[in-house]
């Protein structure tokens, strides 16, 4: 008599649930998975414009977009953008992040001062940098001119130089973001650790080595993996600063999904080259999926 009763409160509950939550479902389908399994449908497809009329064109677009010359060069630039903004951003995230773990004065300020870079809006500091890199009236070949005139360079102009020029300033606005996350991993280490460690006679690169990385282990596989998908993400700094120019000197593959898609209406390109970086992407998220589970203690 009384399962009864208590098995219709579950499905009333189980239903009221469904209802609270279908709103958000629906934005979730509508904004994300629709657009996705469209962006799918473009590529296996010639896509007539105006009405975005389709027909089947199977694998045509993607060996189209591969045979291409300048897709090769774009892959290169991705990855250099990539790999060194990657170990740039590290290189600097780790030293601050060292730096405030310790009893220094001002830390707090310190602190605050490292934290503006991830705080300014993407195009108030690719505007900013623009300026910095400005050939005529910048601020580095102004400081350079004190030197020697003869080693002003056309930051953003030269093909040798714009995608390290751009390097410069993704880094300089990414690294606060690995900085705190190693604070906060060095901050979770139990003191004990580093207290037996130096009870045994371990120096502080030791305790360093091992000690503070082995339990940071799991922090920077994950922050390797996002900043592998930010990477091969990336649009709105390159676009502000050079646009991917001169030519496609620094120009990645989100740019060329735009430059495809918006400058020259091809849309079955745009697409195939889509799902190539999304298929790029899911390879990095499934390194991600088991070093966040492993990071919980799940096996």
């Amino acid at each position: 008599m009384v399962t009864k009763p208590l098995g219709r409160k579950k499905n009333t509950d189980r239903i009221v649930g469904w209802l609270l939550v279908a709103p958000c479902a629906a934005v979730i389908v509508l904004m994300t998975i629709y657009p996705l399994i469209q962006v799918f449908l473009f590529s296996v497809s010639n896509v007539k414009l105006p009405f975005f009329e389709t027909t089947f064109a199977g694998l045509s677009n993607f060996t189209r977009i591969l045979s291409k010359q300048e897709f090769g060069v774009i892959v290169r630039n991705t990855v250099i953008w990539t790999v060194a903004s990657l170990l740039l951003r590290f290189i600097l995230g780790f030293s601050a992040a060292l730096l405030m773990d310790t009893g220094m004065k001002g830390k707090i300020l310190f602190r605050i001062a490292m934290l503006v870079p991830w705080v300014v809006p993407s195009i108030v500091a690719a505007n900013t940098w623009r300026w910095i890199f400005n050939t005529d009236n910048g601020l580095l070949n102004g400081f350079l001119r004190m030197i020697n005139p003869a080693l002003t360079q056309n930051w953003l102009g030269s093909s040798s130089l714009a995608l390290g020029s751009v390097i410069v300033a993704y880094v300089w606005m990414g690294f606060p973001f690995i900085m705190l996350m190693l604070v906060a991993g060095m901050q979770g280490i139990p003191n004990d650790y580093r207290e037996a460690a130096q009870i045994d006679g371990a120096n502080s690169l030791q305790v360093f080595l091992h000690v503070t990385l082995p339990c940071l282990q799991q922090i920077i596989v994950i922050l390797i993996i996002l900043e592998i998908i930010s990477g091969f993400n990336s649009f709105d700094l390159l676009y502000t600063m050079t646009a991917g120019g001169p030519g496609i000197a620094s120009e990645i593959l989100g740019l060329y999904i735009f430059r495809t898609g918006f400058s020259n209406f091809d849309f079955s390109g745009a697409s195939a080259i889509g799902v190539m970086l999304i298929l790029a992407i899911t390879v990095a998220f499934l390194f991600y999926v088991p070093a966040t589970a492993k990071g919980r203690g799940h096996k």
